[in-house]
């Protein structure tokens, strides 16, 4: 993960954080995004799938959510976008408090991108962040007991199951069952090393493939 703000500042000043990873933009959404963000998120797929999501979708649906996006300790609300893709809008990431959790991580992905390992990639930038910059001491998240893809987004990003509980569904006007997940610190921090590391033995061999080809 990478940001654009100075890194040795107080972690308040986040209004302008940008985060980079290799093929995603992370940052505050605009009112530039709003016909596209409408277009992706007007999908039953998606709506049946997160707890306050409407249905349908319009585009002053996507106006009123961009308008009250934040940027903060206590509220981190990104528009996910593919540098693969003209740097086009695919979805979005969250960071925030519920359920008497201090920080819990949302997402979704457009369907149009889907399958291509975006949600992960974000996911992860988000607990990063979490750890990185908010001092969180874990991160949570959920996902319905049926959505079998988020699942594996949340595994594949560290996190640990905590169980099952309900949760809002606004699309379906009540309470869903749902599975809780967890990353504590120090569970982070192993992983991290471990990217980390495998990140530098990939660059390690390119830089010896492309020395012996030269």
């Amino acid at each position: 993960m990478s940001d654009r703000t100075d890194p040795t500042s107080p972690v308040e000043d986040l209004a302008s954080l940008i985060v980079e990873t290799a093929r995603l933009v992370l940052r505050q959404p605009t009112r530039d995004d709003a016909e596209r963000l409408a277009e992706l998120a007007n999908d039953i797929a998606i709506a049946e799938n997160l707890s306050s999501m409407p249905h349908p979708y319009s585009v002053a649906d996507a106006l009123a959510f961009i308008d009250n996006t934040d940027v903060s300790p206590l509220r981190v609300n990104f528009g996910i976008y593919a540098k693969d893709d003209a740097g086009r809008f695919i979805g979005t990431a969250s960071l925030m408090p519920r359920d008497g959790e201090r920080f819990v991580v949302g997402y979704w992905i457009g369907r149009p991108h889907w399958g291509l390992g975006y949600a992960t990639e974000a996911t992860q930038a988000m607990v990063d962040l979490a750890f990185d910059r908010l001092d969180a001491p874990s991160v949570s998240a959920s996902c319905r007991v049926t959505n079998g893809a988020s699942r594996r987004v949340l595994e594949k990003s560290g996190f640990q199951y905590a169980g099952q509980g309900m949760g809002p569904s606004l699309f379906l006007r009540g309470m869903v069952p749902v599975d809780r997940f967890r990353i504590e610190r120090p569970v982070w921090k192993s992983l991290r090393a471990w990217r980390d590391a495998s990140v530098a033995r990939r660059e390690a061999t390119a830089s010896h493939l492309a020395g012996a080809l030269s």
